[in-house]
């Protein structure tokens, strides 16, 4: 996968080292998991997305993830309803994310001669995918479900008496692009919040609080749309605006991750989506 979670800025670099130590015990299970998961793929020499349901090895791998993200919806106050909608998602997540990493690791199994790998080489190959998925993507999947999981549970808890106001985390660390929308106040009702609700990036720290209607001016909903589509607009070399992504409500939407994450658009993912909503 080609994509990055955050920038290389030191200030990115020093949180992304802080967390990894923070979060080294959480991730125990699912290391072990990854482990097993791709022991079994050399095992049986192939992957589809078909192996992913029925696949013990590969269903303890989607587990122990869905676990982590679970870990960050639980501890917010919201309706039963909502918990579980968000729950369903992090499982469907969990299940694209592990096909997304079997599938690539499966592009290593074999040498130039097109015969099996001894297990020896083929986990040396492999070694930067599960670093990347289980420890380096995972890090910053795990701060975006903490931050869109209180998201959803303010959402849930929002009131048409009261206004919306969009908030950075105001310090040195916020980027520019979501500093101009510091302070933006709008109805809840307004069309502003069905895009740019927080979070809209990796490692987002805006927040939306309710303010008491006629406390701040409103401002001008076409200038703040007009804001939060440049502030989630990044160009790749593709072409590809890899930052639209973040336009959706988790509370709105019920989910957790942006529904066009990368991982949705890997091959075999309809495949997996279908039977792991059966599994689930």
């Amino acid at each position: 996968m080609n994509f990055l979670y955050d920038c290389n800025c030191e200030d990115c670099k020093a949180e992304k080292s802080t967390i990894t130590l923070a979060q080294k015990d959480r991730f125990k299970g699912v290391l072990k998991a990854v482990e097993k998961a791709f022991k079994k793929l050399h095992q049986n020499g192939k992957y589809s997305p078909e192996d992913l349901a029925k696949t013990k090895e590969y269903k303890n791998l989607i587990s122990e993830t869905s676990a982590i993200f679970d870990s960050a919806i639980v501890d917010n106050d919201m309706p039963e309803a909502m918990t579980e909608s968000l729950k369903k998602d992090v499982f469907i997540f969990s299940g694209l994310k592990t096909n997304a990493q079997l599938l690539e690791a499966s592009k290593l199994l074999l040498n130039e001669d097109n015969q099996l790998k001894s297990f020896s080489q083929f986990s040396k190959d492999i070694k930067k995918i599960k670093e990347d998925y289980n420890q380096n993507y995972l890090e910053a999947e795990y701060q975006f479900a903490v931050s869109s999981a209180q998201s959803a549970a303010n959402w849930a808890n929002v009131s048409k008496d009261y206004d919306l106001q969009y908030r950075t985390a105001n310090d040195d660390k916020v980027r520019a692009s979501h500093a101009v929308l510091h302070n933006i106040t709008l109805p809840a009702d307004d069309d502003f919040w069905i895009s740019f609700y927080p979070p809209n990036g990796w490692r987002c720290r805006c927040t939306a609080p309710q303010v008491r209607k006629g406390k701040y001016e409103v401002s001008d909903s076409k200038k703040a749309i007009a804001s939060g589509e440049k502030a989630t607009t990044q160009i790749d070399k593709d072409g590809k605006n890899k930052l639209a992504i973040f336009r959706f409500n988790p509370g709105m939407s019920k989910k957790i991750f942006p529904p066009e994450h990368p991982y949705s658009k890997v091959a075999g993912a309809k495949t997996a989506v279908k039977d792991l909503k059966e599994l689930k």
